[in-house]
């Protein structure tokens, strides 16, 4: 199967649906896995219509695939720049520099976020950490009891 057909239909049923394309896995027997997302959240509709219309732009025919669309669930990391600007106000896990941190995602900017980190003293202010995209190797939304 040809990474960028599948690629290039997915991101164009993804933008029809006002979603994203997030991750793209082709694995093998001709599995396609597609993980979009949308700025608003997504819905069920929403996926139906994506999986519907890459359905319609890729060929039985000519190769059979099976084909899954769904949303990236809390234990995928978040790999798109529209990822961090949608989880803005949330508790992030960030992984970078050989450390890790977590804390309320304040910012984000074109190269870098900003993360707001509890200090242990809880009468001390937060620290705000600007962490350019470069170094983070990997980051996931936290989840957190209240």
């Amino acid at each position: 199967m040809d990474y960028a057909k599948i690629e290039s239909a997915v991101e164009s049923a993804a933008t029809d649906n006002d979603a994203f394309l997030v991750e793209l896995e082709l694995k093998p027997n001709n599995i396609i896995v597609a993980f979009v997302d949308s700025d608003n959240g997504l819905t069920i509709e929403q996926i139906k219509m994506i999986n519907r219309q890459i359905e319609s732009d890729l060929d039985r025919d000519v190769e059979d695939f099976n084909l899954t669309v769904s949303s990236p669930d809390l234990n995928r990391p978040l790999k798109t720049w529209r990822q961090y600007k949608k989880n803005v106000g949330r508790y992030l896990k960030v992984k970078f520099n050989e450390r890790q941190e977590e804390g309320m995602l304040m910012k984000v900017e074109a190269k870098y976020l900003v993360l707001s980190v509890p200090n242990k003293k809880k009468s001390a202010p937060n620290t705000e950490l600007e962490i350019q995209f470069a170094d983070i190797a990997e980051a996931k939304v936290a989840i957190r009891f209240k």
